[in-house]
């Protein structure tokens, strides 16, 4: 079976908008590495803990003043850096929990805010679907958020690079895809064209 061949299987599987043949021929043309770094950011993602676990274990270092340092986002989270452990003291590590703490479970009214999203270690990176949706950005020359081709381009990439789009919130917290992934083509927008993101996935396609 060709390469375009599968790709149009891929997409011939999605209910609608539909990839035309057109965008499946610029599907076809990207290249494997970009959509095998597309799958390692989700299968990280889909490993990760998600903040309500993390809390947890921050509220226990909070109270025991000491934590795991095999575990890499306990070791991200109070010594991100290796000259951290010289000034190292539970009084510290008591302070730095506290504040990691407050910071995974924001106060809205009297309630802590609910923490079933995945803790992304590293905030200055973008998430698998706006990775994504940089992708066919990119590759599209940078279309409207509404543009339903992008948003189904956006679709059969994920399936591809092995993203769960059937499950609900996968793609993430809209019941809509097209919702989802307006979101997302949205937030590529805001990176735009001279974002370092864009430019290393641009100077691979």
């Amino acid at each position: 079976m060709s390469i375009f061949a599968q790709w149009r299987e891929i997409t011939e599987s999605f209910p609608e908008p539909r990839c035309d043949a057109q965008t499946v021929a610029k599907l076809v043309e990207i290249p494997g590495e970009i959509i095998e770094g597309l799958r390692a950011n989700i299968e990280a993602e889909r490993d990760q803990p998600t903040r309500a676990e993390i809390a947890k274990r921050v509220a226990a270092v909070r109270e025991s003043r000491q934590f795991d340092e095999t575990d890499s986002n306990m070791l991200g989270l109070f010594e991100p850096n290796f000259s951290d452990r010289e000034h190292r003291t539970p009084e510290r590590t008591r302070k730095l929990a506290e504040k990691a703490f407050r910071d995974l479970r924001p106060i809205e009214g009297n309630k802590p805010l609910k923490g079933n999203k995945r803790y992304h270690p590293r905030p200055e990176g973008i998430g698998s679907a706006t990775q994504c949706a940089l992708i066919v950005s990119i590759k599209l020359n940078w279309p409207t958020v509404r543009n339903k081709q992008a948003q189904a381009m956006c679709e059969a990439l994920y399936a591809a690079a092995g993203g769960d789009i059937k499950r609900p919130g996968s793609t993430p917290n809209r019941s809509e895809t097209d919702g989802a992934w307006r979101d997302h083509l949205r937030e590529a927008r805001r990176l735009g064209p001279k974002h370092v993101y864009s430019r290393v996935i641009a100077s691979h396609l």
